[in-house]
């Protein structure tokens, strides 16, 4: 290749073959998997060079995408690339399930693709974070974040809120007789009454987390009564592993009473022509956060913290709760939201949940159900 700029000639040789190099239009870091010392020289350098040449030639440095992992897809993860485009940011939004990236996060860890990820939620940023895959970054709207939604080393910040609710259908169960609590299930007039889906699904985690919490001991371990607690939870409970089995339990059975995230308790309203109504626990339910934070070994990183200054910024988390009825977890986005998506924040009151402490044993106090209990 030969560029000329100001009567300046750069010649670039072309025909320069790599081994073990895929995509070299991205940065080197996302590029190279596993070469040698000279070879990684030879890319960097010739890299070096061809950037040299166009900046010249234009006048300007290519400049690149943003590398954003995220498990929001969909017409959500269309808005989110939309809108931060319109706000000058340059972002690559890869999107799969949760479970998915959290394994890619995993397998990657040695060679970052990502420079960003967003919307993972409480577990799975706790154990990224342990695995030191993330930075401490305080972004601009970290003051005034309520402190469950962010963590004392100032890595993780979260945006949204979705509470896990108990809820019940009032026309099978009337107020006066519906549990005031999660404690309250096993009691014999509960019976078959409330559904608890599989220990895959990230809702059932979630409430199972929030219950085994209050029976921990001072080493942060479930005593034997709060496992005796979770044996009587799961006897009285009709058990499903899929959601076809758990809407027919609500149609056909006997089920009136649903442990769920809030969308998922309105979403099944409309299914069944009921009108649930969450209960209002005066402990405390779970509250599912979904955070941000900048990869560890990120080479764009004045790119990602502009990124995530805005990204959380009140006035775009409270265009996406206009748009898709989400509760943004900031106090000024959520001030600026709609009446309804206000009204839906105060429902319910959160369980304090240390998930820095709950996320690396969660797996196997699922473990212990599913072989034991279950």
């Amino acid at each position: 290749m030969v560029g000329s700029k100001d009567g300046f000639e750069i010649v670039i040789a072309n025909q320069i073959k790599f081994r073990n190099v895929i995509n070299l239009s991205r940065s080197h870091r996302k590029s190279v998997i596993t070469i040698s010392i000279w070879e990684k020289h030879l890319v960097k350098y010739t890299r070096f060079l061809a950037t040299t040449a166009l900046a010249l030639m234009t006048g300007s440095a290519l400049a690149e995408s943003l590398t954003v992992y995220s498990p929001q897809g969909g017409e959500r993860g269309a808005w989110i690339a939309e809108q931060a485009k319109a706000g000058g940011h340059d972002i690559e939004l890869l999107n799969a399930a949760g479970g998915e990236l959290f394994d890619r996060l995993i397998a990657e860890k040695n060679n970052p693709q990502a420079d960003v990820v967003l919307g993972m939620i409480d577990s799975s940023m706790a154990l990224l974070k342990g695995e030191g895959l993330f930075q401490a970054y305080s972004p601009s709207w970290a003051t005034g974040l309520p402190a469950q939604h962010k963590d004392k080393e100032g890595i993780v910040h979260k945006f949204w809120e979705t509470p896990i609710v108990l809820a019940y259908d009032p026309a099978k169960l009337p107020e006066a007789q519906a549990p005031k609590g999660w404690l309250d299930l096993t009691k014999d007039e509960y019976k078959g009454k409330y559904v608890i889906g599989s220990t895959a699904w990230q809702t059932t985690r979630v409430y199972l987390a929030g219950i085994l919490a209050r029976f921990l001991d001072g080493n942060g371990e479930v005593t034997q009564e709060g496992w005796d607690f979770m044996g009587k939870l799961f006897a009285n409970a009709t058990v499903v592993n899929d959601g076809d089995a758990r809407l027919e339990a609500f149609k056909a059975g006997g089920a009136s009473i649903s442990p769920d995230w809030f969308g998922g308790v309105v979403r099944m309203s409309k299914d069944l022509g009921a009108n649930f109504k969450v209960i209002e626990i005066g402990d405390g339910t779970p509250i599912i956060a979904e955070g941000i934070a900048i990869m560890a070994d990120t080479d764009q990183i004045d790119q990602a913290k502009a990124f995530v200054d805005w990204w959380g910024s009140p006035e775009v988390m409270a265009a996406y709760a206009e748009k898709f009825g989400q509760t943004p977890a900031h106090p000024a986005a959520l001030a600026k939201s709609p009446a309804k998506v206000q009204e839906n924040a105060n429902l319910v009151k959160a369980q304090p949940l240390d998930w820095d402490e709950i996320a690396p044993k969660l797996d196997g106090w699922l473990q212990k159900i599913e072989l034991e209990i279950r």
